[in-house]
């Protein structure tokens, strides 16, 4: 145990094991998390002993791993820790069977799966993949019996490792399963912290800051051996650590000194000393075995400790038995690893070893791992330590680790991309430019785009003139990562400084910066420009016969006329540029990505969804097939868009989430607000108004440190419409502010004319009908003679609940009735059955019973095969009001009546304020925040419909009381 107090009770923390007990107790089929946070040696792995201790007694499946931290650079380090031993113990044909398809993505993660078939390419914006697979692995372990994966140490955490942590806290498994986190106050980074206040805010976090002991808590864990005077002078001297006590309890009181670093942290001189004592104390073998367990890791291959330690073969037990007899190493699980006593041990051993020592250990474990055929990631972390400048061999295995570590771990391939470098000659420029192309796209897949830049602007400056493709397309990677740290005027003077050196005007170099000049206007919605450039590159294109760029900037062009309002030149280069791409084979589309990118966005607008669709999901494709991810996201987000006016909501959900997790992991707050409205507006859709008003909220918070462009209007002007849905007019219309409300000077007219509609829809539910008129009538005439059917429809709908609303019935369901036939038109699936449902209400209230039952009929028809739940429910309610039965849906739990529609959480803090309990003292019972309990309060009193605390006990009271 780290504390070394096998044998004892755990004192001094009442509190914190009646929430262990909690958390295991609670168990049900969401899963639930426990944070333990505090300074090192302040008990954390003692807690989560207890924890363990708890969940076998249950019979519960306990996996445990922890972080440490010399191998802070070892891909999913925790997680193999905690998973891979049981996942050997499930054996290969078991796994298959648990696991399907998923299997192939589990083994980029975990050693001991070996998949049958060798995973698909992987691109380091879809690393979410594996993270799934873990998250399906541990459903289908829960669901034979609860699962408790304890993560200790987690501020020593792999980047990789980290951000699994932060998926699953975020997209929870659906199973019996309690995931508990310990990790030093202070060490985790912003992301993951995140995450942790996203799972407290939702009710599924405990979170446990541990304090010091008191002095009488002090006391009994030291024991009666010692006196009271010692006792005394121990917790002057250890501050209530438990840890700093044991440890001074070892050797006499008193040793005074300086403090001494160990374990990051500056331990008390005195705590510093006694370790120094114990190390001492050892035989010289024993000495030599725990320094070489130092070097080799925590848990320490005995192998490798040994080898690290220059021991020899008849030494090696007797001096594994001292160490283990002395309680500094101890057994880990799998034979012949030894873990440390406490991390801090180990970290007092590996400084005590000296310096030079160290670099001879590491390059001895580096020598015996490449004679047995061990790990290239552990040979990688051993000679990034200890290799020479020059030393070709540690060169190509960092390297080749680094190759191996960037489609799931990119920060730890960039740091190993780095110390691959840093052994190099400057002069060798042709391996740089091989390893600075890799560390560029590592640095920028994990949002480091400062060093991602520096890195591209390293590599730019070794690239000669003569490649002067090679350099434009430098250029332009050096202006998106420009464009994404918000600098758009530095982006655009790098792309036309760099155009006006080409000695070349009219060749391939002078295209591809003439295309990225145009991406760069649209970017600003400056369609001017964007029109000018965009032309000129189409222009280069041609006279240089290359079908790719011609794709490009047809798409380019298409974007250019629908921003200026020009429909049928739009659609002229549309139909062009998809002509072109469609000839394109695979290999050709692979150097020019942007072309189905843009196409398909174009296609968007022009309401050309079919096509969309299709040019996405090849990029999407060919995307993957050549491992380039820099327009995997945008692609998604396009994607589920278009899926959603479709009507395939599931698929559109699926997809957009997926784009949402990448976001997340590219660190890249544009990517992510656009991400996140797109999966605001499919959750409202699907009738979650919870869920899309959270993720719209996070989107737009997402924009406040982001300049103007194109991407922050239209996220802005998302927004709105899901504030709209949910119910927040007041959101809406500031949302709609925030997009250029109401001239929209930097929106293009068609979804100006589209935005206005919905600003009438707003106005109207606030009560100012006239208002509302004004933005219809102002929609139609920004539309004017563009053939974009769904915008249309959606200035119908307006117009119909204007009209339903000053009492014509009629006129509203005629304006209905032809927005149906709009939206059927341009294969809008779910506007269409919203818009007849809305003609079926208007039919009722003109009292033409017969036309509103077939308009509503087939309008929950048509909404529940989309899978729109609240239209669908709508129409069904409509249906109810004019006599006719209509079956409910099953609902799964949390949405019933009474207290069947609490989840929960929400429950357990109903029944708390039904026995009279305060904010407070329900916070302390739950182990959760005084604003945890506020958050969720509001939500019970939303689903009961009360609005005091009285009537929560009346309803609990009325329940319990139920036969």
């Amino acid at each position: 145990m780290a504390t070394g107090t096998q044998g004892r009770p755990l004192v001094g923390r009442r509190r914190e094991l009646a929430a262990v007990a909690t958390a295991l107790g609670g168990l049900g089929r969401a899963a639930r998390f426990l944070a333990l946070s505090g300074e090192p040696g302040i008990g954390k792995t003692r807690l989560l002993e207890e924890l363990a201790s708890g969940a076998e007694e249950r019979r519960y499946v306990v996996l445990t791993g922890r972080g440490a931290e010399l191998e802070r650079d070892l891909p999913f380090g925790v997680w193999v820790d905690a998973l891979d031993d049981h996942v050997a113990w499930l054996g290969e044909d078991r796994l298959e069977r648990m696991m399907g398809d998923r299997v192939a993505e589990l083994a980029r993660v975990l050693p001991a799966v070996r998949a049958q078939a060798a995973p698909a390419p992987a691109l380091q914006d879809e690393r979410y993949r594996a993270h799934r697979a873990v998250r399906a692995l541990l459903e289908r372990l829960a669901a034979a019996a609860p699962v408790v994966v304890l993560l200790d140490d987690l501020q020593w955490a792999d980047d990789a490792s980290l951000e699994l942590v932060a998926h699953l806290m975020r997209r929870p498994p659906r199973a019996p399963l309690l995931m508990a986190c310990a990790f030093r106050t202070g060490g985790l980074p912003p992301a993951v912290l995140g995450a942790f206040e996203a799972a407290d805010r939702d009710g599924a976090l405990t979170d446990l800051r541990l304090v010091p002991l008191n002095a009488e808590e002090a006391g009994a864990l030291l024991g009666e051996e010692l006196s009271p005077r010692v006792r005394d002078e121990l917790y002057a001297l250890g501050g209530g650590n438990p840890f700093y006590l044991q440890q001074l309890a070892r050797s006499a009181p008193g040793n005074g000194g300086g403090t001494v670093s160990g374990d990051g942290i500056d331990l008390p001189g005195a705590v510093a000393a006694a370790l120094g004592q114990e190390l001492a104390a050892l035989s010289p073998p024993a000495r030599k075995l725990v320094e070489g367990a130092a070097v080799a890791g925590d848990p320490a291959d005995v192998e490798v400790a040994a080898a690290a330690g220059e021991l020899d073969e008849r030494a090696l037990g007797p001096a594994l038995d001292e160490l283990v007899d002395r309680n500094l190493l101890a057994p880990a699980g799998p034979p012949r690893r030894y873990r440390f006593r406490h991390p801090i041990v180990r970290s007092a051993a590996y400084a005590e070893a000296g310096a030079g020592w160290r670099l001879s250990a590491h390059a001895r474990a580096a020598a015996l791992l490449e004679r047995t055929g061990g790990p290239l990631a552990a040979r990688a972390q051993h000679l990034e330590r200890c290799a020479r400048p020059g030393d070709d061999a540690a060169v190509a295995v960092l390297a080749q680790a680094g190759h191996e570590a960037a489609p799931r771990a990119p920060g730890t391939a960039a740091q190993w991309f780095g110390a691959a470098l840093a052994l190099l000659p400057a002069d060798d420029m042709q391996r740089r430019m091989e390893l600075l192309i890799p560390l560029a796209t590592a640095q920028a897949t994990t949002g480091r785009l400062e060093r991602a830049l520096v890195t591209l602007l390293e590599l730019l400056g070794s690239i000669p003139p003569e490649l002067a493709e090679v350099r434009a397309k430098l250029v332009a990677a050096c202006a998106t990562c420009e464009n994404l740290l918000g600098r758009h005027g530095d982006a655009h003077a790098r792309l036309e400084r760099a155009l006006a050196e080409l000695p070349d005007k009219a060749g391939a170099a002078a295209g591809s910066l003439e295309a990225e000049l145009a991406a760069d206007a649209l970017y600003d919605s400056d369609f001017a420009a964007l029109s000018a450039w965009a032309l000129q590159a189409r222009a280069t294109a041609r006279g240089i016969g290359d079908p790719g760029l011609d794709a490009l900037t047809a798409a380019l062009e298409c974007f250019a006329h629908y921003g200026e309002g020009r429909l049928e030149e739009a659609e002229q280069a549309r139909t062009e540029a998809a002509a072109t791409l469609d000839a394109l084979d695979d290999g050709t589309l692979m150097g020019r990505l942007e072309a189905p990118y843009f196409l398909g966005f174009a296609e968007f607008l022009c309401e050309r969804y079919d096509d969309a669709i299709r040019h996405l999901r090849r990029g999407l494709d060919v995307s993957r097939a050549s491992g380039q991810g820099q327009f995997v996201v945008p692609m998604m987000v396009g994607l589920a868009h278009a899926l959603e006016v479709r009507g395939q909501l599931a698929e559109a959900q699926d997809t957009v989430q997926a784009g949402v997790e990448a976001g997340r992991l590219s660190g890249n707050r544009q990517v992510l607000s656009w991400a996140l409205v797109g999966e605001a507006w499919v959750a409202a859709s699907t009738g979650d108004l919870e869920g899309a008003t959270a993720s719209a909220t996070e989107a737009v918070a997402l924009l406040e440190q982001l300049a103007d462009s194109i991407l922050t209007l239209a996220t802005h002007a998302l927004a709105s419409l899901v504030f709209l849905e949910a119910g927040d007019v007041e959101r809406c219309l500031a949302e709609a502010r925030a997009a250029g409300a109401p001239e929209f000077a930097h929106i293009e007219p068609g979804r100006a004319a589209w935005l206005l509609g919905v600003l009438a829809r707003a106005e109207l539910a606030r009560g100012d009908a006239a208002a509302g008129r004004v933005h219809a009538e102002r929609a139609r005439e920004r539309l004017g003679n563009m053939r974009l059917p769904l915008t249309e429809a959606t200035i119908s709908e307006a117009e119909a609940e204007l009209a339903l609303a000053g009492g014509d019935a009629r006129a509203a369901a005629a304006r209905a009735g032809a927005g149906v036939a709009l939206a059927e038109d341009a294969g809008a699936a779910v506007q269409a059955a919203r818009l007849r449902a809305l003609a079926g209400h208007a039919l009722a209230q003109a009292g033409d019973r017969d036309a509103a039952l077939a308009a509503l009929k087939r309008a929950e028809a048509e909404a529940a095969a989309c899978g729109a739940e609240r239209l669908r429910a709508a129409a069904a309610r409509d249906l109810r009001r004019l006599g006719v039965r209509v079956a409910g849906r099953q609902r799964r739990g949390g949405h019933g009546e009474g207290l069947a529609a609490l989840s929960g959480r929400e429950r357990e803090i109903a029944e708390q304020v039904a026995l009279g309990r305060t904010n407070r003292e329900i916070a302390a019972a739950l182990f959760v925040s005084d604003k945890t309990v506020e958050g969720h309060l509001r939500n019970v009193f939303a689903k009961l419909g009360v609005s005091g605390r009285a009537a929560v006990a009346e309803v609990v009271g009325r329940e319990r009381a139920a036969p």
